[in-house]
């Protein structure tokens, strides 16, 4: 039987590597592999229609599919994973100290329908008692791409009430930037680090100077390693090809697993005392913080849907099960075989 070709686009993590390398490749299939760095430009040229399968927004996932109107199904491969507590940043004029002083002000975000956003929100809710009802929130657009309407779809049911910055034609990063610069807001969660605290603007600084200290302990209280791309393909390729989710699964696991390997013996990074900090990881996460499969992330979706429902990113309620492929919903990377 010919192999079938599918159109694949990801970013290039040690995780990734070996696949966008074609180190490793999927039985029966004509891969053929786009990398794309940027996570916008990524997840766009995913929703025009450009490729079959690519790593994907979590957030754009739970939003469309909870609204019955996506053309996409994922499957538990989770290629980012980050904590986001060291992406906070205050104007030190709002005499921020503590997390619990947000409370009341303003905190600005670049997109209303974003993973890192969505998991920052629900965080200073559940974790430091952030009251959504009293404090402002603020977004100049509702997803990666600007389309320009859709904001009545989106009622959070928290109390929260959305206020939208204007545009006016800049890049919603600059946006945010620009707005805590000049005390339009007293707080911003971002992506990247802005562009006013990478030139050392004095007014300018992180909520969690500790914020290594501050994101082991939430992850040894909670065990959540947030998620924030997940990969997705589309339903009609899916279904015209049974094979291809399971077949996906197996791919990155492989690749993961000789991205991993590199990592423990790899001379050439630029990294003084990498063994002893690998050996400290493996401490606070007792095993791989990388994990696929939904059985060892299915606290971390339940949570993060959670969050999406209340910040009403999500139309209705949904389980985890609810956006893979059934077909993988017991897949474990312990099931795969390593290659020889």
């Amino acid at each position: 039987m010919e192999p079938y070709k599918i159109t694949l686009a990801c970013r290039n993590y040690d995780r990734t590597a070996a696949i966008i390398h074609g180190q490793v490749k999927p039985s029966g299939v004509d891969l053929e592999v786009t990398q794309i760095e940027r996570p916008r430009l990524l997840f766009t040229r995913m929703f025009n229609g450009e490729f079959d399968v690519a790593e994907f927004s979590f957030a754009e996932h739970v939003y469309y599919t909870s609204r019955d109107n996506s053309d996409f199904i994922a499957i538990p491969v989770f290629p980012s994973k980050i904590f986001r507590h060291s992406f906070i940043f205050l104007n030190t004029s709002s005499k921020i100290e503590r997390p619990e002083d947000l409370e009341g002000k303003r905190i600005a975000f670049v997109e209303w329908v974003q993973t890192a956003a969505i998991w920052i929100r629900g965080t200073l809710v559940e974790e430091y008692n952030i009251s959504p009802k009293n404090t402002g929130w603020y977004a100049p657009q509702l997803h990666h791409w600007d389309t320009g309407g859709g904001k009545d779809e989106v009622k959070p049911r928290d109390g929260t009430t959305i206020h939208w910055l204007e545009k006016n034609g800049k890049d919603p990063f600059d946006i945010l930037d620009s707005a805590l610069v000049e005390r339009k807001v007293d707080a911003i969660g971002t992506l990247v680090l802005p562009n006013s605290f990478l030139k050392g603007g004095k007014g300018i600084k992180r909520l969690f100077e500790n914020y290594r200290d501050e994101e082991m302990s939430y992850f040894k209280k909670t065990r959540i390693f947030p998620i924030m791309h997940i990969l997705v393909a589309r339903k009609s390729v899916v279904e015209q090809h049974p094979d291809l989710a399971r077949k996906l699964f197996e791919l990155f696991v492989q690749s993961k697993r000789m991205g991993q390997e590199k990592l423990k013996r790899d001379l050439s990074l630029s990294i003084v005392w990498k063994n002893p900090y690998l050996d400290e990881e493996e401490k606070v996460f007792q095993g791989d913080p990388w994990a696929y499969g939904l059985k060892r992330n299915s606290h971390v979706v339940e949570k993060f849907l959670t969050y999406c429902y209340n910040q009403g990113v999500s139309a209705r309620k949904m389980s985890p099960r609810d956006l893979f492929v059934p077909d993988t919903w017991d897949l474990t990377e312990e099931s795969i075989p390593t290659r020889s």
